[in-house]
Order: structure tokens, then C-alpha cells, then sequence
């Protein structure tokens, strides 16, 4: 036998998992005196496990209450099982504060669950506004998060079609044209293929006219705020952006002639992100954002005639949008609201899903960085 405490700990651990519980209790209770407050909160709760798994009801909930006390990394956990036992006590109100706690400690993947067990605790013992709040936090209600990305955006589209408005000596076009900002940032192939990069980034920001900007900047408000809040503020940022550069490549490489502006490709993306969350993932969103994200297949097709069927408009950008924003949000999950695969635990109490490492993440971003780069080197070489 080991003395390495974290070695008696998954000891225990294992004949837990192997339903000896009368085995595991006298390794944990030897480990409950350790200084190590980490390994003494493990303990407790390793201890309080066996114990109630040995029928001793009134012990666990001592464990537990003790390893709670300790208000060590584990605290969260201990919380939940205290509250989990005052609710096979029938101590509702004791399970509620009991929970609270719990979710003050929590790391953010738990809160939703635990929230979602506080909202059906309140609704039974009739405190159903503050039920309804926590089932909206527990589903990750749409517009709780501040959409401080979207807006930014937003506003500088805003600002560039103003200063170009300006530029036209203030003549105002509801259908189209444009002042000076427009070809000197808009997408053009053989403008890029001479060195001008920036273009793929700076006509995302440029539209033709009012209507232009409108239609893009209410599809960005009504999309916008949802992915934001289900990627978090820098993905959400890095998704945008790669989706418009894709549909700036995706013009260079099959529309080399022609000039294009707008944040069409970007929005695109988003739509393409959305319509593969919404079919591939289960998450828990509040009834607004179920309601947004259900819209987003129909909303695509119509988008889509509309593309294909109105001259003038930049269907490769769309498309080129659509498929990074698509590849994106097939590979990689939101990772900033609950899952109903996130709600199920392993024997330990983990998570028995695990969300995707930063560092995946971040590869998966930079390969499509990579694709992007090799499209645009293609493009720009068949420029004649």
C-alpha cells in the first residue's frame, strides 16, 4: 500500500466505483485528518459517498457539510451533495441555500445544471419568478449576454458608410453608390494580387448604399448577440472575420472581374454557423434564442434565392461565408452556454462529456487561417 495520499485517494475512488463502499470508507476516513485541505476535502466527500452508499444518510451529509466548510477547490461539489440529500430529506428550503452555495463556487460548465436544479426547487415550493429566472440562466437566456462585440462591429460599419457618405460631398444614394473610401478598400483580385491584402478585410466594412447596409446590419443584430453568446466574445470575433475573408477568397478565386463590399460573406458565416449548431448540438438556450436559432434553415433559403435570383449581388461572397462559418460550426461546439451532455456526469461527478481544449480549438482556427491562405495565394496567381 501507498502512502502518497493522492494514490490512497484514487484507491478509494476505485473501489467506489466497484460498489465497495465498506472497503473505500476506512481509506477515506484515514485521509480525512491529512493537512493537505484538498486531499482532506476529497476525503470527506469520498467518505460521505461511501457512506451513504452503506445507508448512512445522517453520516454523508456530515462528510459532505464538513468538506463544504473547508471551502476548498472541491467546495462546489460538496455543496451539490449536501443539497442533493437535503432534497432526499424533503428539506427543500435547506437544498435551495444549499445549491446557491454551490453555484457561487461552481466552474461556469456547472452553473447551468445547477441552476436548472435551484429553478425546479423554487417552482415546487412556489417561488415561481424567481423559478423563472433561474430557468433562464440555466438555458443561457438570449440577450443575458452583453453583446459587446456585435454592437462594436455594428458601429463601425456605420462609421465607414457615414465617412464615405461624407466623402461623396454628402449626397445621399438609398440604392447605391459611393465616395472615396469605396475603391480604395473594396474587393478587387488584381488589387490584391498587387500586394493589397488589407482588401479582404477592408471591404467587409464597405457597402453600396443605404439598403445595403441596412439589410446586413439588422441580419447582424438578429444573429449577431445568439453566436456571440454561444462562443463567447473572442471566438466570436475570430468566426466573423474568417467567415468574410472566406467569402473575400471565394470571390478572387471565381469572381476575379468583379468589385465587392459589404459584410454579406461575415453574416453568411454566421448563418452557416448557426444552421450546423442548431442541427448538431443540444443546448440549453432560453425560449427567444430557441426561437432565433429554429429560423435560421428557413432564413438561409430565402437568403439564398434572393442571392442567386437579384443581379448584382456577390454570390461567392455569400457562399464562401457560409462554408468556413458551416466548417466551423461543424468541427468545433459552443463553448459558452450549457449542453444537455454537459447535465450527465461520470461516477466521480465530472463531466462525462468534456468540452474541447483551447489548445484544439486554437489548431482548428489557425487550419482554416491555412486553407483561407492557400486559397488566396491560388487566386491571386491565376490573375493574369
Amino acid at each position: 500500500m501507498t502512502d502518497d495520499p493522492r494514490a490512497r485517494l484514487a484507491d478509494g475512488q476505485r473501489l467506489l466505483d466497484q460498489a465497495e463502499p465498506e472497503a473505500a470508507l476506512p481509506i477515506f476516513d484515514a485521509l480525512t485528518t491529512n493537512p493537505d485541505p484538498e486531499v482532506r476535502g476529497a476525503a470527506l466527500i469520498g467518505k460521505g459517498t461511501a457512506q451513504y452508499r452503506m445507508d448512512d444518510e445522517v453520516g454523508a451529509l456530515v462528510s459532505w457539510q464538513h468538506a463544504a466548510d473547508l471551502d476548498g477547490p472541491l467546495a462546489w461539489f460538496a455543496w451539490r451533495s449536501v443539497a442533493e440529500q437535503h432534497v432526499r430529506n424533503g428539506d427543500l428550503e435547506e437544498a435551495v441555500g444549499a445549491y446557491r452555495e454551490a453555484d457561487r463556487r461552481a466552474p461556469q460548465e456547472e452553473r447551468g445544471a445547477i441552476a436548472n436544479r435551484i429553478a425546479w426547487l423554487l417552482k415546487e415550493t412556489g417561488h415561481d419568478f424567481a423559478a423563472r429566472r433561474q430557468f433562464n440562466r440555466a438555458r443561457g437566456a438570449y440577450a443575458t449576454y452583453p453583446a459587446y462585440v456585435t454592437w462594436g462591429l455594428i458601429l463601425a460599419n456605420v462609421i465607414v458608410f457615414v465617412v464615405d457618405l461624407a466623402s461623396q460631398g454628402g449626397a445621399f444614394n438609398l440604392m447605391g453608390g459611393y465616395g472615396e473610401l469605396m475603391p480604395a478598400g473594396w474587393l478587387y483580385a488584381p488589387a490584391v494580387a498587387a500586394g493589397e491584402w488589407y482588401r479582404l478585410v477592408t471591404s467587409m466594412f464597405l457597402h453600396f448604399g443605404l439598403l445595403h447596409l441596412a439589410f446586413n446590419m439588422y441580419a447582424l443584430y438578429l444573429f449577431g448577440p445568439l453566436l456571440e453568446q454561444l462562443y463567447g466574445h473572442i471566438e466570436y470575433l475570430i468566426i466573423y472575420f474568417l467567415c468574410g475573408i472566406g467569402g473575400g477568397v471565394m470571390t478572387i478565386l471565381f469572381a476575379p472581374d468583379s468589385a465587392a463590399a459589404g459584410a454579406s460573406g461575415a453574416i453568411f458565416g454566421l448563418f452557416g454557423v448557426a444552421f450546423m449548431v442548431s442541427r448538431r448540438r443540444h443546448l440549453l438556450l432560453g425560449p427567444q434564442a430557441r426561437a432565433i436559432l429554429s429560423q435560421v434553415g428557413a432564413l438561409l433559403l430565402v437568403n439564398l434565392v434572393f442571392t442567386f435570383a437579384i443581379p448584382g449581388i456577390s454570390w461567392t461572397g455569400h457562399i464562401g461565408g457560409l462554408l468556413i462559418g458551416a466548417l466551423i460550426g461543424l468541427v468545433l461546439a459552443p463553448t459558452n452556454v450549457p449542453t444537455l451532455g454537459g447535465v450527465w456526469r461520470s461516477p466521480d461527478g465530472s463531466p462525462a462529456k468534456s468540452a474541447t481544449p483551447v489548445a484544439a480549438r486554437a489548431g482548428a482556427y489557425l487550419l482554416i487561417s491555412g486553407i483561407l491562405a492557400a486559397g488566396a495565394f491560388i487566386a491571386v496567381n491565376q490573375v493574369v
